[in-house]
């Protein structure tokens, strides 16, 4: 009787013990899931804020080397496309996460694509980086060769003073959408070293304190080019000058 008890007890324990590593094995994929998914809108919200420089210096360029087309300001258009870039920067996302690309990393605990020599690697950097940073760098370069055959022609001081007004935009554009890329250096350091050998031990925890660094650094740049936070930034910053007192004499009347 003893015996039965103690396999009975045994086996209630085994039971109970199966049942909690279930519990935990689903908890740890759900939990894995919700990451995936975080990992996926990361990457859709990447694409957003590049693409999204790019159709700003598009737009840029357009009202200067194109003032006549009035269809590309109308506020339908716009939408549209930022309608259109949104959808894009979803799609193309979409087989990241379907495929199982997006994993979960033990040793820096984040969910991204492997850092190796891969055609997913390859993809998503050609997506997200190379294709609007290059079209910023080449609506740049044609409105600044536009701005200088302006400046040797016959033309109007307000139509050049607009001109090099949004080529200075353009310019902004381009130091916002390319200092993530040079503060965030070490990534592709450790993307370019995962193409011939393994990266360190926890290079996305490296990585990722440049990218967090790297998003505070865009955002007080974003002030610092709004005209009216920025007077008020540089006014704070700048030392005041004392001011004298004024001494005031004053005569008895006679």
């Amino acid at each position: 009787m003893y015996v039965l008890l103690s396999c009975k007890k045994v086996s209630e324990s085994d039971s109970t013990n199966v049942d909690i590593e279930n519990g935990e094995l689903l908890y740890y994929r759900e939990l894995e899931k919700h990451i995936i998914s975080r990992c996926f809108f990361g990457y859709c919200t990447d694409g957003l804020q590049n693409y999204s420089y790019l159709l700003t210096a598009v737009n840029q360029c357009i009202s200067v080397v194109y003032p006549n087309k009035i269809i590309w300001r109308t506020i339908k258009f716009q939408f549209c496309l930022i309608l259109v870039i949104w959808i894009v920067c979803i799609l193309y996302s979409l087989p990241l996460l379907v495929s199982g690309q997006i994993i979960y990393n033990i040793d820096n605990q984040i969910c991204q694509i492997p850092l190796r020599l891969s055609l997913p690697m390859i993809y998503v950097a050609a997506i997200i980086y190379i294709i609007p940073n290059s079209g910023i760098l080449a609506v740049y370069i044609k409105l600044t060769r536009y701005v200088h055959q302006m400046s040797s022609r016959a033309i109007s001081n307000h139509t050049i003073f607009h001109a090099r007004r949004e080529l200075k935009l353009v310019q902004r554009t381009f130091i916002l959408s390319n200092t993530p890329i040079v503060i965030g250096l070490p990534y592709m350091i450790f993307v370019l070293m995962s193409f011939f050998t393994s990266p360190p031990e926890y290079h996305f925890r490296i990585a990722y304190i440049c990218a967090n660094i790297s998003v505070l650094v865009v955002v007080i740049i974003g002030y610092c080019f709004t005209p009216k936070i920025g007077a008020i930034l540089r006014k704070k910053l700048s030392r005041s000058t004392p001011v004298e007192p004024i001494t005031i004499r004053y005569t008895a009347r006679t």
